[in-house]
């Protein structure tokens, strides 16, 4: 999404997520981002653990190898991960 990474000087932490209400969108896949238990739907982030360089949303339905640069616009939040991958979702 050429949009969202052109205003990565409103990027923020992935802390930002915690107590957002999200629906999924789209993820460009890699080996770095596990998707397997998205939930189907809107879906709230009711923790975000970090595990060394690892961080886990909400215990499991995304795990990232490494911390993501947070984006939020337009009502879309977008997960950039060093390696390429990406993540979208709708804010609710």
């Amino acid at each position: 999404m050429a949009t969202v990474e052109a205003h990565q000087d409103r990027s923020t932490g992935v802390d930002v997520l915690l107590g957002r209400r999200l629906r999924y969108q789209k993820h460009k896949p890699g080996r770095h981002l596990s998707v397997d238990r998205m939930p189907q739907g809107t879906f709230r982030i009711e923790s975000v653990n970090r595990f060394g360089e690892r961080i886990v949303l909400n215990d499991g339905i995304v795990v990232m190898e490494s911390a993501p640069t947070v984006i939020e616009r337009g009502g879309r939040i977008a997960l950039l991960l060093a390696t390429g991958e990406e993540l979208y979702f709708f804010v609710e």
